[in-house]
């Protein structure tokens, strides 16, 4: 169990962990789709994309949809359908248990959100959940430099920790990619909590002990109970 009373700063990523990604990427597929009839006349590509997607495919689904379509690909396609689906406004709605965990922390510590991702993406993704005006300090890691300052870089890590100086063992960050998500934080001596959520796109990943988290929850309703901030039981 991590001790409440030496906690002083929550650091939370945002995608799977705040928010269900899959809501995100299946609004940029309807995006880029929309752009796609608007300027070929070609329907289909937001549930061809989608079929793919759920069938366990990444990094190449616009390429293998529009090919799935019969719609001839150019890289200025494809990167057209990529712009549509990076800069939608997306619908996004806060996972119950993080909403339930943010309205605990706030108040009581230190909250900081840090998340990769391009920045323009991420800020929509900020924004669209309402947390702007909840969390005061925001680290989008792309903002610091590009994709060399994403995790596990420990910068944006240390741009925490000038913020909200304290005990390095009273950081807590708390994301779901055991990859690049702890090597950072533990490398300064922070305690770390990977969420599992079922249906999450790292859920099933086996960590290796150095990449595993020192607490896994499936519930962040867990980790309220972990630092004693649930009330009433609720």
């Amino acid at each position: 169990m991590i001790d409440p009373w030496k906690i002083h700063t929550l650091v939370l990523d945002v995608d799977d962990t705040l928010f269900p990604e899959r809501d995100f990427v299946l609004g940029g597929f309807a995006a880029a789709g929309k752009w796609l009839r608007a300027q070929l006349g070609v329907d289909g590509f937001s549930a061809t994309a989608t079929r793919l997607f759920e069938a366990g495919l990444r990094g190449r689904i616009f390429d293998e949809s529009l090919d799935a379509m019969d719609v001839p690909i150019s890289p200025e396609l494809v990167g057209e359908l990529v712009v549509a689906y990076r800069s939608h406004q997306p619908t996004l709605t806060l996972f119950p248990d993080a909403a339930r965990l943010l309205s605990r922390a706030v108040g009581r510590v230190n909250v900081a959100l840090l998340t990769d991702g391009f920045e323009a993406v991420q800020r929509n993704k900020i924004e669209a959940l309402a947390l702007d005006p909840r969390i005061e300090l925001r680290v989008i890691t792309d903002a610091l430099g590009g994709r060399n300052f994403w995790k596990p870089c420990p910068e944006g890590f240390r741009l925490v920790m000038r913020r909200y100086p304290g005990e390095s063992g009273g950081y807590v960050y708390v994301g779901d990619n055991p990859r690049k998500d702890f090597l950072g934080p533990r490398a300064l001596g922070w305690r770390t909590v990977r969420i599992k959520r079922e249906g999450g796109e790292h859920s099933t990943y086996v960590a290796n002990p150095d990449e595993e988290a020192d607490i896994v929850v499936t519930d962040l309703t867990e980790l309220s109970q972990h630092f004693g901030w649930e009330e009433n039981g609720r």
